[in-house]
């Protein structure tokens, strides 16, 4: 055989593939669709068995047409084609073959995969095109409105054409211009990528023709996408989805999340924290998962788990991948391919999950690095096209690069494009605000962008405090209400030291609240006022809106140097008041949770002797209906001493080259009796400030005096028996020890 017959044998094989689509009413029961191409889409091009079958398993009702059976791929399916062995676009046109083809099979879209053989056999690219042109105009005239999808064809590396994967290359790059030159309204034409992302070493069986295992798997993904969107119908919605710039439930319902980030990944063990999470009235939480480049990855069988965990407390269940994040910058830090990658693999632990779950692609994508973070476009609608055409049809989040926080604006910029890449349409966008949004201006100007486009966002992310600058915690929860937009806080424990004042409970402990805690939970416009469950828990049953009346003011009796007793006038509820969060204040200090109430009464203890403390409370009903908060009550402890003798040992670390230390103490029961609650007192003598929440106890501190009083896990000290606390704080000048402590009143030794 000589080589001129060997290279018309193997061209014969190539078939080039070319779909166009017309748009369809909303009347038409059935679309159209002719697969126009060579042997890549005919012989046997089992890329349109896969596609035929995931049209016909998402809902949509298609007949594909033309002159060509279907050849085998393993199973039945709708396989008639245009997919000729070994033509070329310019003989196409050369014999006039196009047009009776049409007159047959009367396609509304048509997908093009064409022009390999043109490549192999040196056909310029401009060439290639006219003829392109000369078909396009046959399609329009066998039928005005029809629907032309083009892809930009597969690489090819066959053994005796060197030159062929540029002539592809260059091919390619033309046929974008080319489109945007001829589309028009009533007959578009798009462009689908084929080319990026495919191997001709790994995906084809000789440098030209897909395999079976990944390469016709790969080119139905990028088809599939492309031609729900021709069709211009999405099958019936499934769960939670994009409404406008709304989130809506199936059955129609707006959901506005309030939530919480809870770090499973790394504290599997704290399954609780879904139940303590919801007993704030949260309506989600959003979980950290692993994809296995920095953690994990988080199995299948974990994820039914962790999606359980969250249908047992009613929470909407946000699951997110956390190894992307700061790509670009972070080391080790995963691509979001391969966080499509990782969902996929989990694909069966998510489908039927769409009404509770949400699939969050990957935390903060990309690190500050700008030009790194200007392909967060292409990578996010890349990985939203990878997860669809895996039949993964819940709704999606997109994390903004630059650690979330899009300071330059990047997904501001892009989403809408992003989101039309959805053939679902149903990706919501996440933003983090940290320090970036310091002020009022900063985060309303991001929220305004987005309600001007009419594109959907929610605060995936935020805190009061972070380590590159104060967040505006107040306007961004203020105005999150008022615009309807959902906003989940970070975090609720476990987080590290470095971090540590965005905890919103001491060592997971939900009767613990921090600062951040009762504010993000309890505070105006906070979760526990604001969350609504979602219907899908609801059974339909009115919600209870209606807060408790306020509860009197407190008295406090029994005053004595290291405990008092309240009381207080109790409140009445439409449906019933479950209890009272008691609030309290060390002198002039801020309010912080200490203790609930099953009724209207609270004995406090472990005080500072001589201290002024203030108290307020407020009700509680078990829709999570919070009440005002009463009036104020003040009482100051006797002088009189302790319940027995103690010692502190005290060491301050200044850190280099600032104004900051770290202070730990040693906290040692030298009595003869137990401890059963404690407060240890001290002053500083030379302006030295805490910085809230320290660890091991709650710290308050009102002018230069400090109190830290025992958490539920170490309130109980047996004689001999110590516990270590600490804090970080500032200092200006020198920063000299205390020189005096005690605790519940007693003055301890030192050492």
């Amino acid at each position: 055989m000589t080589l001129r017959m060997l290279r018309a044998v193997v061209t014969g094989l190539l078939l080039a593939a070319c779909v166009v689509i017309a748009p369809t009413t909303a009347s038409a029961a059935t679309a159209r669709i002719m697969a126009l191409g060579d042997s890549i889409t005919g012989s046997p091009g089992c890329w349109r068995a896969l596609l035929a079958k995931h049209l016909q398993d998402t809902g949509h009702t298609v007949d594909f047409v033309g002159s060509l059976p279907a050849p085998g791929c393993g199973f039945a399916y709708d396989g008639e084609n245009e997919g000729h062995g070994g033509i070329l676009a310019t003989n196409i046109v050369r014999d006039n073959q196009l047009p009776g083809w049409l007159s047959s099979a009367r396609p509304d879209v048509v997908l093009m995969h064409l022009g390999t053989n043109d490549v192999w056999n040196n056909i310029p690219a401009t060439t290639i095109l006219n003829a392109y042109t000369t078909m396009l105009g046959q399609m329009r005239a066998s039928n005005p409105a029809i629907k032309l999808v083009v892809a930009q064809i597969i690489p090819m590396t066959p053994a005796n054409c060197s030159a062929c994967a540029q002539r592809v290359v260059d091919l390619n790059a033309a046929i974008p211009g080319w489109a945007r030159a001829n589309s028009i309204t009533a007959s578009p034409v798009t462009v689908v990528d084929q080319w990026t992302g495919f191997d001709t070493a790994a995906d084809t069986t000789d440098g030209v023709h897909p395999n079976s295992s990944t390469g016709i798997q790969k080119i139905e993904s990028r088809w599939y996408p492309a031609v729900v969107r021709a069709l211009g119908s999405q099958p019936a919605a499934v769960g939670l989805r994009v409404d406008g710039a709304r989130i809506v439930e199936a059955n129609g319902t707006p959901f506005v999340m309030r939530g919480v980030n809870h770090a499973h990944v790394w504290y599997q063990s704290q399954t609780r924290a879904f139940a303590d999470i919801k007993s704030f009235g949260a309506n989600t939480v959003r979980v950290v998962l692993g994809s296995g480049q920095r953690w994990g990855p988080t199995p299948a069988s974990e994820v039914s788990s962790v999606i359980s965990l969250c249908k047992q407390s009613k929470l909407i269940c946000v699951l997110e991948a956390h190894d992307t994040t700061g790509y670009g910058e972070q080391s080790g830090a995963a691509t979001l391919d391969q966080a499509a990658t990782y969902w996929i693999s989990v694909a069966n632990a998510l489908k039927g999950q769409e009404n509770y779950v949400v699939i969050n692609l990957g935390n903060e994508p990309f690190g500050n690095n700008a030009q790194t973070s200007a392909g967060w476009t292409s990578a996010t609608s890349n990985a939203i096209s990878r997860l669809r055409g895996a039949g993964l049809q819940h709704l999606l989040m997109a994390d903004a690069p630059m650690w979330g926080q899009d300071w330059g604006n990047i997904m501001r910029d892009n989403a809408a494009s992003v989101l039309n890449a959805d053939p679902q349409h149903n990706t919501v966008f996440s933003i983090h605000m940290y320090g970036v949004y310091n002020t009022a201006d900063k985060v309303n100007a991001y929220f305004n962008a987005f309600r001007t486009a009419g594109l959907p966002l929610v605060v995936g992310e935020f805190g009061h405090n972070h380590s590159d600058g104060d967040p505006d915690e107040d306007t961004i929860m203020a105005q999150a209400q008022a615009r309807g937009l959902g906003y989940l806080g970070w975090s609720w424990s476990g987080n590290s030291s470095d971090v540590g004042y965005l905890d919103m409970v001491n060592s997971f402990n939900p009767a613990s609240l921090t600062s951040w805690g009762e504010r993000f939970l309890n505070g105006a416009n906070g979760v526990r006022q604001t969350s609504k469950e979602a219907t899908i828990y609801g059974g339909g049953d009115p919600v209870d809106t209606e807060a408790p009346s306020t509860p009197g003011t407190p008295t406090a009796s029994a005053v004595t140097s290291s405990g008092l007793s309240l009381t207080w006038a109790a409140s009445t509820d439409n449906v019933g008041v479950t209890g009272y969060d008691v609030l309290r204040a060390v002198g002039s200090g801020s309010f912080a949770q200490v203790g609930s109430a099953a009724t209207n009464s609270f004995a406090d203890s472990g005080l500072a002797p001589s201290t002024t403390y203030r108290y307020q409370v407020r009700a509680k009903d078990a829709a999570g209906n919070v009440s005002a908060t009463s009036g104020i009550v003040s009482a100051t402890t006797g002088a009189g001493g302790g319940t027995g003798a103690c010692k502190v040992g005290y060491s301050a670390q200044n850190w280099g080259g600032g104004n900051g230390f770290t202070a730990n103490v040693t906290i040692t029961n030298t009595g003869t009796s137990a401890l059963n609650g404690w407060t240890l007192a001290f002053s500083y003598a030379n302006g030295q400030r805490v910085t809230p929440p320290g660890w091991g106890a709650t710290f308050a501190q009102s002018g230069a005096a400090v109190t830290a009083t025992n958490l539920s896990w170490n309130g109980g000290l047996a004689p001999n028996a110590s516990t270590n606390i600490g804090f970080n704080g500032t200092y200006s000048g020198s920063n000299p020890a205390p020189t005096a402590f005690t605790l519940n009143g007693s003055t301890c030794t030192i050492g």
